[in-house]
């Protein structure tokens, strides 16, 4: 983080993204605030049967990071998703749309605990009310502050999905059954 007094920094800007192991492995990032722990369990034991010869190189992308794990966005994964495709919003804290317009990263940040869940299957960011402010991409905070304010390519987003999202709520009422 900016001004961190430390000059603690990621292994890979200490040790260059090129690095590699004796044995090729490559330096590979599990990020979370905290990591997700069968994200991390899961690549532990890859890597361990990597390293026996039985598992492929480990597929990484641009960031080191596994690509099953990170190659889908929050949003895709997220409860309040169906809210955002139809352009119903929250305005405040403890609505159950979508809370992308509070501040949530959710559509741009590569994460799969929305599908995953924190522990047992259930409970993260969105899901407990909370908004993603994307602590598994990189330059994570600084790049992501101020918190809570709304994202700025959500902007445009949600002006565009608002017109596709009006359409199909309108459609909605030419079917049986439908009710306001």
């Amino acid at each position: 983080m900016e001004g961190n007094p430390t000059g603690c920094m990621g292994l890979p800007d200490y040790l260059g993204w090129q690095w590699k192991s004796k044995a090729d492995i490559p330096i590979v990032c599990v990020p979370g605030c905290p990591v997700q722990p069968d994200n991390f369990m899961e690549t532990l034991l890859y890597l361990l049967r990597m390293a026996t010869g039985k598992a492929p190189m480990i597929p990484l992308d641009e960031c080191l990071r596994p690509t099953w794990l990170f190659g889908q966005t929050l949003h895709e994964g997220c409860d309040r998703g169906g809210y955002y495709e139809q352009a119903d919003f929250a305005t405040r804290y403890g609505d159950r749309q979508c809370i992308v317009k509070l501040g949530c990263w959710g559509p741009v940040v590569q994460c799969n605990v929305g599908k995953r869940g924190w522990m047992a299957g259930i409970g993260w960011c969105p899901n407990v009310g909370g908004i993603c402010i994307g602590c598994t991409m990189p330059g994570f905070p600084d790049k992501f502050m101020p918190f809570m304010n709304q994202p700025p390519g959500s902007l445009l987003s949600a002006n565009a999905v608002s017109t596709y999202g009006k359409a199909i709520q309108a459609l909605r009422k030419f079917y049986p059954g439908h009710t306001q």
